[in-house]
């Protein structure tokens, strides 16, 4: 049965990614209990108390939510759950106050990471693209989602920088791209060629290829910023276990960590990074004191 202690359920209206996050955590369940020879459901207090103790490597939140989805299912069969048997909370207490090792610190794609990646970016038409990609992520500081919402008509050419206009709800937020920086190409000359093979006036800047090479009309997703990083990043000889810590994060944060070791003003950083509020930097700054 449902007690006032039992983990809450999702909201009726729960997100996709809630839903999705409940339902990986019940094949988690029922994997180590096929592994166990145990049943998943109903689960015994021993079961249970016993799987939460096998969750020594996840967060705290991680177990809960996994012990709260174990719950739900039971709810939703109309069987028996008390989460408050002393045996599964005698399970659970343990493993939240277990010491965590600090996650390491994620990877950022560094100047001469990034040198190395364009260096490599062939001159067909995957590989103009993505060395245009690689630069404007990192040289604008962008999210993914900023990376792949960017339209044709967002970057404007100009006498001393290339200016994107990233779009924020109905408007636009400039950034400005140096023609130069860190002895990296250049992002203009990086679109120019691009541009040269798109054949594109307006839409998508970055777009899907086919296997034939051919630039296709839709837009990458932000995950294929991700598989592109990756790959450049292994083309560039960077270390494996480095590259399997790569996201498209990386170029954003590559750019702050930089920037803040060049000594940048904050105010300027913070406009640059289309952040409001300064102490969004305090994680970089943080990390760039224990390197």
């Amino acid at each position: 049965m449902t007690t006032a202690a039992d983990p809450a359920p999702p909201p009726a209206r729960a997100t996709v990614a809630t839903l999705r996050a409940y339902r990986a955590d019940w094949v988690h369940f029922t994997r180590w209990c096929a592994a166990q020879a145990v049943a998943p459901i109903p689960a015994t207090p021993e079961v249970v108390a016993a799987y939460l103790r096998s969750l020594a490597e996840f967060a705290p939140a991680t177990i809960r939510r996994r012990l709260a989805a174990i719950g739900r299912m039971h709810r939703f069969n109309n069987m028996a759950w008390d989460v408050t048997d002393t045996r599964i909370r005698a399970a659970l207490a343990h493993m939240l106050d277990l010491p965590r090792v600090s996650a390491p610190a994620p990877e950022v794609v560094t100047p001469g990471m990034l040198r190395a990646m364009v260096e490599r970016c062939e001159d067909g038409v995957r590989g103009l693209r993505d060395r245009c990609l690689l630069l404007f992520g990192f040289a604008g500081a962008l999210r993914r989602s900023e990376l792949v919402g960017l339209q044709v008509e967002d970057a404007v050419p100009g006498r001393t920088a290339l200016v994107l206009n990233i779009r924020e709800g109905d408007g636009h937020q400039p950034v400005s791209l140096p023609l130069s920086a860190e002895g990296l190409p250049c992002p203009a000359a990086a679109l120019a060629a691009w541009q040269q093979v798109a054949h594109r006036q307006t839409g998508p800047l970055f777009r899907a290829i086919s296997k034939g090479g051919r630039v296709g009309g839709r837009a990458l997703t932000p995950y294929a910023v991700t598989r592109i990083l990756q790959r450049r990043a292994l083309m560039a000889e960077v270390a494996p276990d480095v590259v399997a810590r790569l996201s498209a994060h990386a170029l954003r944060s590559g750019y702050i960590m930089e920037a803040l070791r060049q000594g940048m003003e904050i105010t300027a950083l913070c406009r640059h990074t289309r952040y409001r509020d300064p102490r969004a930097l305090r994680p970089y700054e943080c990390q760039l004191a224990n390197d």
